[in-house]
C-alpha cells in the first residue's frame, strides 16, 4: 500500500452494516435497487441529497443523519463508533462491469467495502497504482484529492459505504 490509500485500525460490524445496507438500497419506499443513497444529509429528507457529484459545494454541508434515520443503528452505534467526524456519507453501488471517469475529489475518503469481488479494484493514475479494497470491515482511508477512478470488472455489484473527511489527516 501507498500513501494514498491504508487500512486503518477502525473496524465495523460487517454484518450488520450489511443488513443495514440491505434495508436502505432495496427498500419499497425508496425505490428498489438505488445506485446510491444517503446516509447523512444537509437536513433534507432525501434520500439522493448528497449523491453524485456535487463541485464546489463543501463536504461539510452534509453533517446530518437522514432524518428516516433519527434514532436507528446509524445515529446511535455506527457514527459514534468512528474515532473521525464524517460528512456526506453515503452509500455506492457499482454494479459489474463499470468503469467511473477519472477524478479528483477536494477531500480524503473513508471506504468501507460491504460486498465486493477480486474483480473490484480502485485505481490512481499518476503514478499509477491499481488496489482492492477487501470486505475486511476494516475502514479504509483513500487519498481521493489524488486523481482516481474504479473499475468493477466482475459481474457481480460492488457495494461500498463513502464517508467525506473535511481534514487530510490519515489518523
Amino acid at each position: 500500500m501507498s500513501d494514498r490509500i491504508k487500512k486503518t485500525e477502525t473496524k465495523i460490524d460487517l454484518e450488520r452494516l450489511r443488513i443495514e445496507t440491505a434495508k436502505l438500497l432495496w427498500d419499497d419506499k425508496l425505490q428498489k435497487n438505488n445506485l446510491q443513497v444517503s446516509i447523512q444529509t444537509d437536513g433534507a429528507d432525501d434520500w439522493e441529497n448528497s449523491t453524485g457529484s456535487r463541485i464546489g459545494v463543501k463536504e461539510s454541508v452534509w453533517d446530518k443523519i437522514h432524518p428516516a434515520l433519527a434514532g436507528s443503528w446509524w445515529e446511535t452505534d455506527f457514527f459514534p463508533s468512528l474515532p473521525w467526524k464524517v460528512y456526506r456519507t453515503r452509500i455506492m453501488v457499482m454494479e459489474g462491469r463499470r468503469c467511473y471517469s477519472i477524478h479528483k475529489d477536494d477531500n480524503p475518503r473513508l471506504h468501507i467495502a460491504i460486498t465486493t469481488t477480486n474483480q473490484a479494484r480502485f485505481i490512481f493514475t499518476t503514478p499509477p497504482e491499481i488496489t482492492h479494497i477487501p470486505a475486511d470491515g476494516h475502514v479504509w482511508w483513500v487519498d481521493t484529492r489524488n486523481e482516481h477512478t474504479a473499475i468493477n470488472a466482475s459481474m457481480e455489484p460492488r457495494v461500498h459505504l463513502l464517508m467525506s473527511l473535511v481534514n487530510t489527516d490519515t489518523d
